[in-house]
């Protein structure tokens, strides 16, 4: 072997000895029983090596994509200060519009509906966001491409302490959210952890005396309407009252939602549901129409869960509004139904209602660090899943002086509106530390925790597509994308020995290393392989092998003329290195334009593409050459074998 080949040759060992070294994690975890896995899993050491292998996408490992849109409506709507029927049609106008029109800008929309509905920004807006229309358009835009950066970070932050390996999140347009969960098969679970906003507050309790009180307020209001009257009318059945004003003992009757409100106000989505029907009690009913559809737990209003649509299209007519507003309060309602027994024996499934301060006297801004765990003894949640909370210096400070200022009311604790539990307040808490219960499962109270930890969204998101890809079509794509490149280059290994002969074999051996060290590269980047990255990695081998042949092609021609092998391979490269960088250069410059401006399995193709061609043109043009230069030195080569 000739010296100056040997530098060659040293850098291809050590391109090589990498390429293997790289490549060894993924084959070490392809062999891994589910048993191994979850072994290294507790043994702390999977995400090490999870870290050095290729990563499958979603099209070959299964998971679920989804596609998120803020709602810019809302947030605009809670940027407001001041609101009025005016506003609320201008939002439900911009609403109504982007639902028919999905591709328009959010901005274009709002401001032609202020400008149609005549609406002054500056009536609506703090003087922060400026005094005339244009400045606070600038400022709401501004506080709305903040919220949807903020969206971004916190749905990652929560993906990433979710255990989900290389997460796709990414944003589409200025209000939608692609986000690619490769390996999760529960959708329920993870369009929970993702669409929750997180909103955690805390509100006082309003005692029974006040609450009964508005209770008798919104039974006069609603005796007053004509409908319900007329349907007093109709329900038999002995009239009777508690002398105190509480909730009577139940004397069930069962009358449909369209009696209670009419046809046209039960909306599809109640009637597809079969919530058609609530149960009233017939001994109360015609006095207090809207307390005959709640039930009395001791200190508590409990709702039939029947009765929730009903109970809810009541609470939201005008009037009632009126008298909660001038009562400084609000009803919200327990996440889910519990069963309980009736006097009669049956399980009847019912969901808590509370009557709290209209204002949050906390929220969860506050929160620091959130842990689910089990209740132990000396907690109320003995051996159920609860969530701890630990608030920073400022929340210790208003928990320290709400808990001590009134000890022996109780505090809802509502997460989303939803009212997990209210415990009465015991004593003064100064360490700024308490609990949360009520969930479901362990999962439950790990999700809601890690929402509290990750933040809570500064807009409400919700899910507009979503695809689940199976772990089977998963591993269907992998075999078959893995059948297709075996195929395709057993094909062209074969073309090249039978055309090239003993050439073929250099250019069989370079276009085999050539895919290794795109693995390899793909492994170092920790990039993800997906089926368009496998639609790639074929175009490669295809490029690889052009070059090949352009190089053999010129060698041959010199051949022919006459000229020596060593001056043939060095004319045939000469000729042909000028071709081979134009044509690579050319595809290089197209596969970072797809990398730059495309999105997801295009970004996946194009990364493939690029390394593969950067690479072909190292192998095609070093390696071969190296390897051609070594049987040209040996003395009495009369012919190429080519």
């Amino acid at each position: 072997m000739s010296k100056n080949l040997i530098p060659r040759y040293i850098i291809i060992g050590i391109v090589l000895a990498w390429a293997l070294v790289t490549l060894w994690p993924s084959v070490k975890y392809q062999q891994l029983s589910p048993e191994d896995i979850e072994d290294m899993r507790e043994a702390g050491t999977l995400e090490t090596l999870e870290n050095k292998i290729i990563k499958l996408g979603l099209d070959l490992k299964g998971g679920i994509y989804i596609v998120l849109e803020v709602d810019l409506p809302t947030l605009v709507t809670t940027l407001a200060i001041n609101k009025d029927a005016k506003f609320e049609r201008t939002v439900n106008d911009v609403r109504n519009t982007l639902t028919e029109n999905p591709q328009r800008e959010f901005f274009t929309v709002f401001t032609e509906k202020i400008s149609e509905n005549g609406l002054r920004l500056p009536r609506y807006y703090d003087v922060d966001y400026g005094a005339k229309a244009e400045d606070i358009l600038n400022s709401i835009q501004e506080q709305a491409d903040d919220a949807i950066n903020r969206v971004l970070e916190i749905l990652q932050n929560r993906v990433d302490q979710f255990g989900v390996s290389e997460p796709t999140i990414q944003k589409q347009g200025n209000r939608r959210i692609i986000v690619e969960l490769a390996g999760i098969q529960d959708s329920e679970r993870a369009r929970t952890l993702l669409q929750s906003t997180a909103q955690l507050e805390f509100f006082l309790v309003k005692s029974p005396e006040v609450t009964n009180d508005i209770l008798s307020q919104i039974d006069k209001v609603v005796k007053g309407d004509e409908e319900l009257e007329a349907l007093a009318a109709a329900v038999d059945g002995e009239q009777g009252q508690t002398e105190d004003g509480e909730l009577a003992v139940s004397n069930d009757q069962t009358i449909s939602i369209s009696e209670l409100f009419g046809k046209d106000e039960v909306s599809s989505e109640d009637a597809e549901s079969g919530d058609t029907a609530v149960v009233v009690d017939q001994n109360i009913f015609q006095e207090r129409p809207f307390s005959a559809m709640l039930r009395a737990l001791g200190n508590n209003i409990a709702v039939p869960e029947k009765n929730l649509y009903a109970i809810k299209k009541i609470i939201n007519k005008p009037e009632v509004q009126d008298k909660l507003a001038l009562g400084n309060g609000r009803f919200l309602f327990a996440p889910e139904a519990e069963s309980f027994t009736t006097n009669s024996g049956l399980e009847e499934p019912l969901v808590y209602m509370y009557y709290l301060e209209h204002d949050a006297d906390l929220t969860g801004g506050v929160i620091e660090e959130a842990n689910a765990t089990i209740g132990g003894q000396g907690t109320s949640a003995v051996g159920q899943p609860i969530v701890l909370l630990d608030m920073n210096s400022e929340g210790a400070r208003t928990w320290s002086r709400i808990t001590g200022a009134n000890i022996g009311r109780r505090i809802a604790i509502v997460l989303d509106k939803k009212v997990h539990m209210a415990p009465s307040i015991r004593t003064k808490i100064t360490d700024g530390g308490t609990m949360i219960e009520g969930f479901a499962n362990m999962d439950e109270a790990k999700d809601i925790a890690i929402v509290l930890r990750a933040g809570a969204l500064p807009a409400p998101v919700k899910i507009i597509e979503e695809r689940i890809v199976g772990p089977s079509l998963g591993a269907d794509s992998v075999k078959r994308g893995t059948y297709s490149v075996l195929l395709g280059l057993a094909l062209i290994l074969v073309f090249l020995l039978v055309y090239y002969k003993l050439s073929g074999v250099i250019a069989d051996f370079a276009l085999i290393w050539n895919i290794l060290l795109v693995l390899a590269v793909l492994a170092s980047l920790g990039a993800t392989l997906t089926l368009p990255g496998i639609a790639a990695l074929i175009l490669t081998v295809g490029m690889s092998v052009d070059a090949n042949v352009i190089i053999f092609e010129r060698i041959r021609e010199e051949s022919r003329k006459g000229k020596t092998p060593r001056t043939a391979i060095d004319s045939g490269y000469a000729r042909a290195l000028t071709t081979i960088i134009d044509a690579n250069v050319t595809t290089l410059v197209a596969a970072l334009v797809l990398y730059q401006f495309g999105t997801g399995p295009i970004r996946g193709f194009a990364t493939v593409l690029f390394w593969g061609i950067m690479i072909s043109m190292f192998t095609a043009i070093f390696v071969t050459r190296t390897i051609f230069n070594s049987f040209a030195e040996r003395r009495g080569l009369k012919k190429l074998s080519i």
